[in-house]
């Protein structure tokens, strides 16, 4: 794969010319290409899984997350040259393949995703005490009006899908977006996240982490998930977490009761008093 040497210039440049970097960055930076090749057997006369997922990469980072749009490019000569491609696949061809192999797929990419942090030895900044901060939580869209298989009635009361991100850093680096459909409750599916994430997070910073969750995932799970991954790496830094408390049917003239006995009471302003 040819380098591109990057100048200034008076003639015309490609709308894409970004894309440079993404080939360069997907072929030097990550695994991406051998990770995909072994999630399935090909023909030998088949585009390899590696150029089908780069093709497709290249087409989100450009706003174009449609199957179709590939076929604008496929005659693009500045498009294949800086992906590295022989040729570019159809969009029928597209979406054959990663329908065919989506779960391997997803591994792979995700499994790129972590290795282009850790190569590009990318700055992980903690938080003025040291943690490292470790953010998960739903994020509802609004796909009201479409047809799309997942689509449901949100939180937010609105039909959409409501995926899990997970941000590490100051910085927020993705560890993981997980598609969830609207109407999935923020609880489920979490425990297993976390379980994932931090395994990813180790690999990043020998940092202590600090893992901050909503009320929505206030549950003892979460809590057992932590505990147990600090288990499994007693040499590790800790990881420490702050979940926002969730009082549901919990009386809170019992936690009144509770802090009129053992508390020490403020007043931070007139009305306003903390225990």
């Amino acid at each position: 794969m040819r380098r591109l040497i990057i100048s200034k210039s008076t003639a015309d440049f490609t709308s894409h010319a970004g894309l440079g970097l993404v080939g360069l960055a997907i072929r030097e930076r990550t695994n991406l290409a051998a990770e995909a090749a072994a999630v399935s057997a090909l023909r030998s006369d088949a585009m390899p899984h590696g150029d089908m997922l780069a093709s497709y990469v290249a087409l989100l980072c450009l706003g174009k997350s449609d199957f179709e749009a590939i076929d604008a490019f496929r005659t693009d000569p500045f498009f294949l040259e800086a992906l590295g491609l022989e040729r570019a696949p159809s969009a029928a061809i597209l979406r054959q393949r990663l329908d065919a192999n989506a779960p391997g797929f997803k591994d792979a990419v995700i499994a790129a995703a972590i290795e282009f942090l850790r190569r590009s030895q990318a700055p992980i900044t903690p938080l003025g005490n040291g943690l490292v901060p470790l953010d998960a939580d739903v994020t509802p869209m609004n796909n009201a009006k479409t047809k799309k298989e997942g689509v449901s009635r949100t939180y937010k009361g609105e039909d959409g899908f409501a995926p899990m991100a997970a941000y590490l850093g100051q910085e927020g680096y993705c560890l993981e977006l997980e598609l969830r459909e609207g109407s999935q409750h923020s609880q489920k599916g979490t425990p297993e996240l976390l379980a994932r994430v931090l395994e990813r997070a180790r690999g990043l910073t020998t940092a202590p982490l600090l893992v901050r969750l909503d009320s929505g995932n206030d549950a003892i799970e979460n809590i057992a998930t932590l505990m147990a991954h600090e288990e499994q790496h007693p040499q590790a830094a800790p990881v420490h977490y702050i979940i926002k408390w969730n009082p549901r049917r919990e009386s809170r003239e019992g936690w009144l009761a509770f802090a009129t006995e053992h508390g020490d009471w403020s007043t931070p302003r007139p009305g306003k008093r903390v225990a």
